[in-house]
């Protein structure tokens, strides 16, 4: 069965594209569609196109079966990078707009606000093309079934860019729906089935044992990058869990491998261009492998993961300097993204002045107008600051990334530390000039639920009560914003708007471990009980008897064409997992027994895919070190 996928060579049969641009925008087309009353920021910005965009729904699918026409499927959010390059490029383009309407119904997706349709579609687009990411371009029938992917689509293709150009490709499927339709049609239904066999229990063939937990780690071991931290080669992305999963290794092996990787990278990270060295918190990931040159966006969710590694390794180091990279975040947090009732926004967009990385990279020059000639200089030296510029996109501007021991700026390090700091603060305020990310205002149940555990475990080990009071003041909102009737949660609340979508099985998890750790701070008992009050509403909801697991979506959601699971670890731990230590911590207070053995049964279904690929499922294996504890 051949895969339509990013790669085709249209045939001669392929019928040319006659429809004019200009005769259809002469039929009165608006250039606002039906995104202009969206609370999404990332809908938003599309609302002007000349593409008429619908929202997931109804109304969209209804239409397409009506004009018989297969649906254009577009899913990203609102800071990322290439969104914003596709958006540009195709999607304000006449000529795409003509071909769209023309040939489909293009619909707009949130992926932050509907993970279910992005997880769903990001496997069919690793099923038929062996990679994914974002934005994400899914072409699918009225019936939902995917017959082809791709990511980012320049407008125009060519060979040096080995993909075809979105024109190219609509002028080609567009046809082809009318002439080859069985072909695509049977295409969708094998992804579909291959998809739906996802949920199909595994049989249990291994034991729950140590010897999984020493896999992992040796596995981490054989991928560990002994120069510069982190795993593998470029693009390196922070991904705590993975860490976590190493001190917890650490703390039951005693094997100082095991912490001497984690150290290692926390520092190449923290000294790294990857971290915000004027504003604190962390882009999303390094194009390098040194840490060096960031893609610029940053997410909440990274922060709640970095507070959380660094606040552990300094529970068993004792290194100040993690303390002060916790400090630096929340500083970041409570500037930039905390709201002002309470809860915390979901990102900040990399771009600004339509360019990537503007607001945060320096040329020498500009130093030395702030700092002067010699400071600038110190300065400089001290954060890999030259002439040339390490950062392509714009002549002579270099990412901050510190240098240590090499031209000092003082004749010890704790004077030096303390010139840093005061420059810092002024290419700060500088920086504050400049026109700044935007931010993303919507709040994710989920998200806000990671940081609220981070931020009251930060709490404990560093005996910081303002850090137990951010937790508390974001649980507020979410309470008084996001919890519905009968103990049920909203997935996301913009504060122009209101919450409409229902949560999903990560919003659950990670809410109920932020409980959790609340309750562990001593926050208060009222914690504990509603931890418990929710997991009875997970276990109604999400809950799978028979497969011995949890289900991504609700018994109560959308039903689409497959129902999601996350058992691996993605850039976040597997909602999957996260559920089954919730079970297990509930399971230490409480001592109800029904607890421990439904996380049991989770781990047992689960220990035949750990074996066969422990760095997926990382964070798994740290629910049964709980376990096995």
């Amino acid at each position: 069965m051949f895969f339509w996928g990013q790669r085709f060579s249209p045939g001669k049969d392929q019928p040319q594209n006659k429809f004019k641009t200009r005769g259809y925008l002469q039929k009165g087309f608006s250039m606002a569609n039906h995104l202009r009353f969206e609370t999404s920021a990332y809908l938003r910005q599309h609302a002007e196109q000349p593409i008429d965009w619908y929202v997931w729904g109804p109304k969209a699918l209804e239409r397409a079966r009506l004009e018989d026409k297969p649906i254009f499927l577009s899913i990203g959010y609102s800071s990322c990078h290439w969104c914003h390059v596709m958006a540009h490029e195709s999607f304000a383009d006449e000529e795409v707009a003509a071909l769209l309407r023309q040939y489909f119904i293009a619909v707009k997706v949130d992926r932050e606000e509907r993970p279910d349709l992005d997880q769903l579609y990001m496997l069919a687009c690793q099923f038929l093309t062996g990679s994914g990411g974002w934005p994400l371009s899914v072409f699918i029938t009225p019936e939902g079934l995917p017959f082809f992917a791709g990511t980012y689509f320049p407008k125009q293709g060519g060979y040096a860019l080995n993909v075809p150009g979105f024109i190219e490709i609509l002028s080609y499927l567009g046809p082809r729906w009318r002439t080859h339709r069985e072909e695509l049609l049977e295409n969708g239904r094998e992804i579909a089935r291959i998809l739906r066999s996802l949920e199909q229990p595994r049989p249990l063939d291994e034991v729950l044992s140590v010897d999984l937990l020493a896999d992992g780690a040796f596995q981490l071991a054989e991928n560990f990058d002994h120069e510069n931290g982190g795993f593998g080669g470029a693009p390196k992305f922070p991904t705590p869990h993975q860490l976590l999963f190493l001190l917890r290794w650490h703390r039951r092996s005693g094997a100082e491998t095991a912490l001497g990787m984690v150290e290692k990278t926390l520092v190449k990270m923290a000294d790294g261009g990857i971290f915000d060295h004027l504003g604190g918190g962390f882009h999303r990931y390094a194009v390098d492998k040194k840490w060096q040159i960031p893609h610029f966006e940053k997410m909440l969710y990274d922060q709640a993961g970095m507070i959380l590694l660094y606040t552990e390794a300094y529970r068993i180091s004792a290194n100040p300097f993690y303390s002060e990279v916790v400090a630096a975040i929340v500083a970041y947090l409570e500037r930039e993204l905390q709201g002002e009732h309470g809860a915390f926004r979901a990102a900040q967009d990399a771009d600004s002045e339509g360019r990537e990385g503007a607001f945060y990279v320096w040329t020498k020059a500009q130093i030395a107008e702030i700092l002067g000639d010699g400071d600038g200089e110190l300065f400089c030296r001290a954060y890999g600051v030259s002439k040339a510029g390490n950062f392509s996109e714009i002549k002579g501007a270099g990412v901050l990334h510190r240098r240590r021991g090499e031209n000092p700026a003082a004749a010890s390090p704790e004077l030096e530390e303390q010139l840093l700091l005061g420059w810092r603060d002024r290419l700060l305020a500088a920086r504050g000039q400049r026109p700044s990310p935007l931010i993303d205002g919507k709040i994710l149940t989920a998200w806000n639920g990671l940081l609220i555990a981070a931020l009251a475990r930060a709490a404990v080990v560093f005996q910081e009560s303002r850090y137990c009071r951010l937790a508390q003041a974001a649980l507020g909102a979410l309470e008084k914003n996001l919890w519905r009737p009968e103990n049920r949660l909203w997935r996301c609340w913009v504060p122009e708007g209101s919450a409409g979508i229902p949560a999903f099985l990560d919003d659950y998890a990670f809410l109920i471990a932020g409980l959790l750790e609340l309750d562990a701070a001593g926050a208060g008992p009222a914690f504990r009980h509603q931890a418990r009050s929710l997991t009875t509403t997970v276990n109604e909801l999400f809950w799978d008897d028979e497969g011995e697991r949890f289900f991504y979506s609700g018994s109560e959601a959308e039903q689409l064409i497959a129902r999601n699971l996350e058992l691996h670890d993605g850039v976040l731990p597997s909602s999957n997992a996260v559920m089954i230590m919730n079970l297990l911590r509930l399971f230490a207070l409480t001592g109800e027994q029904t607890l421990h053995d439904q996380a049991e049964r989770a781990l047992g279904r689960m220990a035949g895919l750990v074996a066969q690929n422990p760095l997926l499922y990382l964070h798994t294996l740290s629910a049964l070190d709980e376990y096995l504890s």
